[in-house]
């Protein structure tokens, strides 16, 4: 045991130690709902011993408490498999809401969708058939062609906005990248230059660890953090962040006259991408739409130029007139049949160019009803099958159903793979308040406690010193 005045300093210590745990206790709770945050603890060690000697032997005499550290209580591990996990995450994430984007637009099989649009079209052909020399039922198929166009070419439009709504969302997804990474290598300086002189740059380091976690929900990352706090952050073998360095990212064509962005590094290479968000976000733009797309476009061909070879083939009402007798026409005549390219003839604004019949005889309906017939023909190749155009447009209604049960499905595994990998780690990094609260009262005891032996000694010193050499007086 330490004597004399060197015993202030004993427990000068331990009030110093239960004060700072208090202080490290008082920021734990305060920031128990911040975003990213990991408990800190105070780690509370022995001063060394001095050596005196004594009449045998030297003695060892203490002197008290020290914090030897503030330090964060973290889980690199179970941070690198919530990282990946939640890389994983996003891009099923993205690729799962661009399907819902696309089931929307379509709106199939329900009643709004084109499926139902086309059925009205067949079954008005049906009924001119019953009557192929009435020009009130003429003017319904008039109708409900119009309506098919209009449908075809607003779905078109909806398609090409969801693309571009797609590609500004990737540009943004790059721009925010650009700017995580910057905050990241301006945190690796505040924490290089604070801890340089033997401190602990927590609070930075919660930051820039939630920064990393959102950082790879975007792209997949790997991160390296050095024995001198320094974090590495790269992909696709290029540095993001390097010390206080980054490489930013670019919104740019990824061929000269294209009209979407790829993100690309200094120097034009556009960056080899694996998971993440911008990842699914890049899939979906030009995968998944452009290949809805080139399918539906198929089926309009398909469409316009099997009714115009039929309508072609017969006779109007009251005969068959000069010039061409298609159906269907281009918007652009020099670009294919498509959606967004697909209208009426011009000749059918009058009802009796509509052709019904074969040889304008009365009573024939033959070319009303082949094309009443036409959705059941096979007439378009499909691997090795082929398919009628209801059989077709059933075929995709069944690609984007099953490609928007998969990313559903994976999504929702991934949820809950992250949140399970979150919760473990928070059982570890997380705030407890109950836990918080016990040490809140173990260091208030411990510094009434120290505070206490300085009173005790500083009465024994008082007696020591005021009544020495009054005995015998």
């Amino acid at each position: 045991m330490a004597g004399g005045f060197s015993s202030f300093e004993i427990a000068r210590t331990g009030i110093i130690v239960s004060e700072r745990g208090l202080y490290v206790t008082g920021h734990n709770i305060a920031n128990v709902n911040t975003p990213g945050y990991a408990r800190q603890q105070a780690m509370i060690g022995d001063n060394h011993y001095k050596n005196v000697p004594g009449p045998a032997s030297l003695w060892q005499i203490g002197h008290g408490a020290s914090i030897q550290e503030i330090r964060q209580i973290r889980f690199l591990y179970l941070d690198s498999i919530y990282r990946r996990e939640n890389t994983s995450l996003g891009y099923w994430e993205a690729s799962y809401k661009t399907y819902l984007d696309i089931q929307a637009i379509l709106s199939d099989p329900m009643e709004a969708g084109l499926q139902a649009t086309m059925n009205e079209f067949w079954d008005s052909w049906q009924e001119l058939s019953k009557e192929p020399e009435s020009l009130t039922v003429r003017a319904v198929v008039r109708q409900k062609a119009q309506n098919l166009v209009e449908h075809i070419n607003h779905l078109g439009y909806q398609l090409d906005k969801l693309q571009k709504d797609l590609n500004s969302e990737v540009i943004n997804c790059i721009l925010r990248i650009n700017s995580i990474i910057e905050e990241i290598a301006e945190l690796n300086m505040e924490i290089s230059a604070g801890e340089v002189i033997g401190d602990k740059a927590n609070d930075y380091r919660d930051r820039r660890n939630y920064l990393v976690d959102q950082l790879s929900k975007l792209i997949n990352v790997e991160v390296t953090e050095t024995q001198d706090g320094q974090l590495f952050v790269t992909t696709g073998g290029y540095f993001l962040v390097n010390r206080g360095k980054t490489m930013k990212l670019y919104p740019e064509e990824r061929h000269p006259g294209d009209i979407f962005s790829v993100p690309k590094v200094e120097g034009g290479t556009e960056l080899p991408l694996k998971s993440g968000a911008l990842k699914g976000l890049l899939d979906s733009r030009d995968v998944v739409l452009k290949e809805l797309k080139d399918k539906l476009d198929r089926y309009v061909a398909a469409l316009a130029e099997e009714v115009n070879a039929i309508h072609r083939s017969g006779a109007v009402l009251g005969g068959t007139p000069p010039g061409n007798q298609d159906f269907f026409d281009k918007i652009n005549p020099s670009a294919p049949f498509s959606m967004k390219n697909l209208k009426l003839h011009d000749n059918l604004v009058h009802e009796e160019n509509i052709a019904a019949s074969k040889s304008g005889a009365i009573g024939d309906n033959e070319i009303a009803r082949e094309i009443a017939n036409l959705r059941h023909k096979p007439i378009i190749s499909e691997g090795a099958n082929i398919l009628s155009l209801d059989e077709y447009y059933f075929s995709i209604i069944s690609w984007v159903g099953n490609g928007g049960s998969e990313a559903e499905i994976i999504f929702n595994n991934q949820q809950k793979l992250v949140n399970s990998a979150d919760s473990s780690r928070q059982s570890i990094m997380g705030v407890s308040l109950d836990e918080e609260m016990g040490n809140m009262m173990k260091f208030k005891f411990a510094y009434d406690a120290s505070a206490r032996v300085l009173n005790v000694i500083d009465e024994m010193l008082e007696t020591v010193i005021e009544r020495m050499g009054l005995s015998g007086r």
